[in-house]
């Protein structure tokens, strides 16, 4: 059903209240002359008659003038002549003729034009006098839940989220299914206010009605985190990443450095991996870095040093990963990737204080290789920082010959 067809049904089936809400039945036969027209996208010749029935409308009983201005209104929100709808809906308003559930989706309609015409002042007041309006009937008055929502937002946009937040949930409490934009809305306002216990509830609940939507495993977790909750955060993360829902880098390094703090470096690093052979992140220095840190905490020393090596293909004069193959290697008792490390740490000019000369010296040693053992001991002694071990272990060489 077209939407101009259904605001007229709505506007002409609950006609026959009282004999204060009756139209004429003369404006009736013109209005439905009018939905003829549109159907036949007989656009110019509709908005005659409008025009035509709008101008006598004011000598006519109020009811029928808040009835006419409310369908040109509409007819113009249709042709998006937006200031010229508010115009004739405000009019339809201020007659204060229709009944007050009929007059929930005027205020509804117009309250959001205003907004989007950038005049949230007159939005507020409208709903704010409506509601005073409501307030006084003695029965329920439908679709208030519509209103206390739209004065929400309007509330939460000025940043006063107290009174935000009360109209959410006075909005949320008289709906009988579930709002996804309204739990978001109530979300922003819990997060904003700081009340990460109240903001959890509202990601739980959202979560649970759109299991689908990457964004509320995301909300949840950073939730969690918050509240210090550690294990809920990973759990919600690894969640979205089973059900392949994560498709940004940060998501995945995110989820691998949550697991190394959480003291699980294997599965860090499977979680690494399988990003960068899916071309999901990148296999660059920093991600290189945390993979191979990954495995190395695994104790897995080769797969973190093929890591580094790989990455020091792409970067050979990096110092961070030059360091750091060295180091993983000396660690893994790799003794010519220690020897190779150091000469391109030599190469790259890097300073080390006698460190690197010192742990040369020892993979030759270890090699057998005790000419080169000496002369990277003697270039260790010579240092500040390691001297003291430079001549330990030349001392050393000398005790082995003696």
């Amino acid at each position: 059903m077209k939407l101009f067809n259904l605001l007229f049904i709505l506007i002409f089936v609950p006609l026959f209240v009282s004999s204060e809400d009756v139209l004429n039945e003369g404006v009736y036969w013109e209005l439905t002359r009018v939905d003829a027209k549109i159907e036949e996208k007989k656009f110019d010749e509709a908005e005659k008659i409008l025009s035509r029935l709008y101008k006598k409308s004011w000598r006519s009983r109020s009811y029928n003038k808040a009835v006419i201005a409310r369908t040109y209104g509409f007819f113009l929100f249709q042709q998006e002549r937006f200031p010229e709808a508010i115009e004739k809906l405000q009019v339809a308003y201020d007659e204060q003729a229709l009944p007050l559930q009929e007059a929930t989706s005027l205020v509804q309609a117009l309250a959001q034009l205003y907004t989007t015409q950038g005049n949230t002042k007159g939005a507020k007041e409208l709903l704010l006098d409506f509601i005073k309006e409501a307030n006084r009937n003695p029965k329920p008055v439908p679709g208030m839940h519509n209103i206390y929502a739209l004065t929400a937002l309007i509330y939460a946009s000025e940043k006063n989220y107290d009174v935000a937040y009360d109209y959410i949930n006075l909005a949320i409490s008289l709906s009988s299914s579930f709002r996804e934009d309204w739990y978001q809305l109530k979300f922003a306002i819990e997060y904003n206010k700081e009340d990460f216990i109240a903001a959890e509830g509202s990601a739980k609940e959202l979560l649970l009605n759109r299991p689908e939507k990457k964004r509320y495993y995301v909300q949840l977790s950073a939730v969690y985190n918050i509240l210090e909750k550690y294990d809920m955060s990973l759990a919600t993360m690894e969640v979205s990443y089973m059900k392949g829902l994560m498709d940004k880098p940060e998501e995945f390094t995110t989820l691998a450095s949550f697991y190394l703090y959480k003291k699980n470096p294997a599965m860090s690093a499977k979680v690494l991996e399988k990003a960068i052979t899916n071309e999901d992140i990148d296999f660059d220095n920093t991600n290189a870095k945390l993979l191979a840190d990954s495995w190395l905490f695994a104790k897995e020393r080769l797969k973190s040093l093929n890591v580094i090596g790989s990455s020091l293909n792409n970067d050979p004069e990096d110092a961070k990963l030059i360091k750091q193959y060295i180091n993983i290697a000396f660690s893994a008792f790799e003794w010519d990737e220690v020897i190779k490390g150091v000469n391109k740490a030599n190469e790259a000019g890097l300073e080390d204080d006698g460190k690197f000369a010192l742990m040369k010296g020892i993979a030759y040693f270890e090699k057998n290789s005790i000419v080169n053992a000496k002369n990277s001991f003697i270039q260790a002694s010579n240092s500040k920082e390691y001297k003291d071990q430079g001549i330990a272990w030349l001392e050393y060489l000398e005790a082995l010959n003696g």
